[in-house]
């Protein structure tokens, strides 16, 4: 039976370690900053350079050419600040059985917290992967003879606008089928597609980069920004703020080409967005996948060495089942303790899973019934999908403070109150964006 006697601090440190033991947070999120969590609004900075260093061959005698290395700072906002205050009648202190009421309060507050914490770090992935680290379903519209969209590039990267269709139907886009998977969906921008990656496409060999869909001012406009939000550098043709505007094959993307004319302006032009629609993920693909996930990583140069890949539940189950772990796979999808949600490991990946409202959903792109600019240019949005989330341990800054608990008499009633406040908040540094990956899928 608890008397009660200086509570405060024994319920404080209690709250902090059921959080961590079972959050997941601290397993795919780092805390790499400086200083010190002191109140709401607190920032941190995060400073990091965009651009790698360019080496040029050395001739005697002659100059060497000057680069302009790009920095840029991230600032991590503490900006969430979550309290409880719960009140027991004194009375409760009389009866042994209830002894541990406050206890067993303190510990479900923590449970939610812990909650909290993973939704709010898990949700960043929808908003910050790297544009171009997105799986699932893309939507490709293709020239078929005439410009389907183009771009104008801005001070802050560029405006892409489109015409979806071969004519548009009193100011707004039809619906086009889709190569990909034979479905009909919107030939719009819908609001599920803000943070995906864009591009254009003269042919399946003749591209641009995927760009970041930055916000969305209609079904037809759209503003696009570099995946790291750079406008500027030695890797940028000289007058554009959009990298790769003289296209490439997909892999390569030579500062000014190689003899083609730039994908602006030209003519024939089509558009794919990356991921529009959430692709199925069963035990017969789930592990297909998940290689494709590291596959991003793997194109971006990112460390081997702690990756993690965050599932629902059902997730877990279709790995174990899957025939690719079946029976070799058993030793390494079975090591280690569950710790932090991590439940296996495999393909390089600590598996870690999140119940519940953790995992983040995102809506599909605007689909329709019927082809043509004469179709409800409405529609409906797609089904929902899990974002999977695939990151190294660099991809997310993680910084809180448990700004105070106390216990309190309560002014008019013979009762205690039982009060906290939690400070939190996290970061994805910009160029950090490609230490992440999510797979857009359907359990």
């Amino acid at each position: 039976m608890s008397l009660l006697t200086n509570f405060g601090e024994e319920f404080a440190s209690q709250v902090l370690t059921k959080t961590y033991q079972n959050a997941v947070v601290d397993s795919i999120a780092n805390r790499d900053y400086e200083g010190e969590i002191k109140k709401p609004g607190d920032r941190v900075n995060i400073f990091s350079f965009l651009n790698s260093i360019i080496l040029s061959d050395y001739q005697v005698g002659v100059d060497m050419p000057s680069e302009t290395i790009v920095d840029a700072e991230d600032q991590l906002i503490v900006e969430k600040r979550k309290s409880y205050n719960f009140s027991l009648d004194r009375l409760e202190d009389l009866f042994t059985y209830g002894g541990d009421i406050p206890e067993n309060l303190i510990k479900d507050a923590s449970k939610v917290l812990e909650q909290t914490i993973d939704t709010y770090v898990l949700n960043k992935f929808g908003e910050e992967v790297k544009a171009g680290n997105w799986i699932g379903i893309d939507l490709v519209v293709e020239g078929s003879g005439q410009t389907m969209a183009s771009i104008v590039t801005t001070a802050t990267g560029g405006t892409v606008t489109l015409n979806a269709t071969k004519n548009t139907y009193e100011g707004q886009v039809g619906s086009v089928e889709n190569p990909r998977d034979g479905a009909t969906y919107s030939g719009g921008f819908s609001s599920t597609d803000l943070y995906k990656g864009f591009r254009l496409r003269s042919s399946s060999t003749f591209v641009s980069p995927w760009y970041r869909i930055s916000a969305v001012t209609s079904t037809v406009v759209a503003e696009l920004t570099e995946w790291d939000e750079a406008v500027s550098g030695s890797d940028f043709e000289e007058g554009y703020t959009l990298r790769g505007t003289f296209g490439g094959d997909g892999i390569s993307f030579p500062k000014y080409g190689a003899g083609d004319a730039s994908l602006i302006g030209m003519s024939s032009l089509g558009w794919e967005i990356q991921a529009a629609a959430a692709t199925s993920v069963t035990a017969a693909t789930i592990y297909d996948q998940a290689t494709l996930l590291a596959e991003k990583l793997d194109d971006g140069e990112v460390s081997a060495e702690d990756r993690k890949l965050t599932v629902p539940p059902s997730g877990v189950t279709m790995l174990r089942q899957s025939a690719e772990l079946q029976p070799t796979g058993i030793a390494e999808i079975y090591s280690g303790t569950v710790l932090n949600g991590r439940v296996m490991r495999f393909s390089g990946f600590d598996v870690h899973v999140a119940a519940g409202a953790r995992v983040s959903t995102r809506a599909g792109h605007r689909t329709s019934t019927v082809t043509g600019p004469d179709a409800d240019v409405t529609g409906a949005f797609g089904a929902n999908g899990y974002i999977i989330a695939a990151n190294q341990m660099g991809f997310i800054t993680y910084a809180d403070k448990w700004s105070e608990s106390r216990v309190v008499e309560a002014e008019d009633q013979f009762a205690k109150k039982y009060q906290g406040l939690f400070l939190f908040g996290a970061k994805v540094p910009h160029y950090r964006r490609k230490y992440g990956a999510v797979l857009l899928g359907s359990f």
